[in-house]
Formats: structure tokens, C-alpha cells, sequence
């Protein structure tokens, strides 16, 4: 979150490591390189209880992670996730960003996947600041976007506020696919939705063609 521009405290890192072929390669791989380093330690929930040789593996499986002590702060490194299975690695990996040290970025919509759903208010919070991030950038790249574009970042992340841009787009088609976006989440109950389409005096339902 730091690295993505959002200033607050924090009390661990998070690193996403390969998951590798099975959660044994996994583990020991990560154990090899903690035992190049002394006074590091493995640890796993709950209560972050210690963990050596085929523990690892299985905390690895069960919890999705492993908490590496004896570093500057704690470092939670994931095999899995939360909400994305291991075989999405590689995916993730191709939309991310280098940063000067050679680990990959994740893209914010990546992030916000793995903010979902954990009942905690400070993923709330990382969730509004990664979502200002996308808006931003929807809002550079929607204008000159072709339909198949458009619906591919619609696919990713929609709400009324990218409809909202992509309402002004040269592109007629563009025009209608947003207006479609609109009416579906109007009719699913969005306020927001329902607010626009009335302040644009678009109707909730599309025309019928003659026949």
C-alpha cells in the first residue's frame, strides 16, 4: 500500500512467493534461503507458533502463508492469497510493476482482490485509496478507448463513476455499452446508477426495436 502512494503505519510486509509446483517445492525452497540467514525463524497460525521441515509445507497448504521472524519487522510471505488460487501467479505477476529491487508491484485491482472480504477496516481503507488509483487511470485511458478496451476494464472494475466517464466518450458504441452498465446496476438497486441515468434523462430500460 506504502508503494502505491497511501501513507500509513504498518506492522509487517506481505510478499507473494511462486507457489512452485506443490506446497513441499514451496517450502522448501523458502527454508533454504532463511537458513542462509541467522536468527530467522518460520511461523505459522495460530498464535504464529514456530514451524521447521515438512510444517512448513503443510502451514503452507492449510493457512495459505508463513511469517518469517528475526527481520527488521515481521514478513508474511504467501504461497496462496486471500481470494486468488495459486495457478494465478503468473497472471498477476505479468500485470504487475518492477520496482529498483526487482520484486514485482502488484496492479491495484490485483490488491483490492486480496483486501476482499476480511472484515477489517484498514482494508477498507487501502480498498478507497487503490480504487482513486484505477479512476485515475481510467479516466486517462477511456476517452481513446475502443469498445473491446472498454469492456475488457469494465470486466476488471466497474462502478456508476467509470460508467460516468465512459458517458463521454467520442465513441458512440462506447456511449451505448456504458448506458448498458448503467441500466444493469440501476435495476440491481445502485443509487448512484439510478441517479445518473435520471439527472441524464436516459431511461432504465433500452428502447425496443420496431419490429
Amino acid at each position: 500500500m506504502i508503494a502505491h502512494g497511501f501513507n500509513r503505519p504498518t506492522k509487517d510486509a506481505d510478499v507473494w512467493l511462486e507457489p512452485m509446483d506443490t506446497p513441499s517445492a514451496w517450502a522448501d525452497a523458502l527454508e533454504i534461503v532463511c537458513l542462509q540467514f541467522s536468527g530467522l525463524s518460520l511461523h505459522t497460525l495460530p498464535d504464529w507458533r514456530k514451524v521447521t521441515g515438512p510444517e512448513i509445507a503443510t502451514a503452507a497448504e492449510e493457512v495459505g502463508m508463513v511469517r518469517v521472524l528475526g527481520l527488521d519487522c515481521p514478513l508474511d510471505i504467501f504461497r496462496q492469497p486471500n481470494e486468488f488460487p495459486s495457478d494465478c501467479f503468473d497472471e498477476v505477476y505479468e500485470r504487475g510493476t518492477t520496482n529498483s529491487d526487482g520484486t514485482r508491484l502488484p496492479d491495484p485491482l490485483d490488491l483490492i482482490i486480496t483486501k476482499l472480504n476480511t472484515g477489517r477496516d484498514k482494508d477498507l481503507d487501502d480498498s478507497r485509496h487503490l480504487e482513486s488509483i484505477i479512476r485515475h487511470r481510467y479516466r486517462t485511458l477511456i476517452p481513446s478507448a475502443s469498445l473491446d478496451e472498454v469492456r475488457h476494464m469494465f470486466d476488471r472494475f466497474l462502478d456508476w463513476e467509470v460508467c460516468q466517464m465512459a458517458l463521454g466518450s467520442p465513441s458512440q458504441d462506447v456511449r451505448n455499452f456504458a448506458t448498458d452498465c448503467l441500466r444493469e446496476m440501476a435495476s440491481e438497486g445502485d443509487p448512484f446508477s439510478q441517479a445518473l441515468l435520471e439527472d441524464r434523462k436516459i431511461p432504465y430500460q433500452s428502447p425496443i426495436p420496431p419490429p
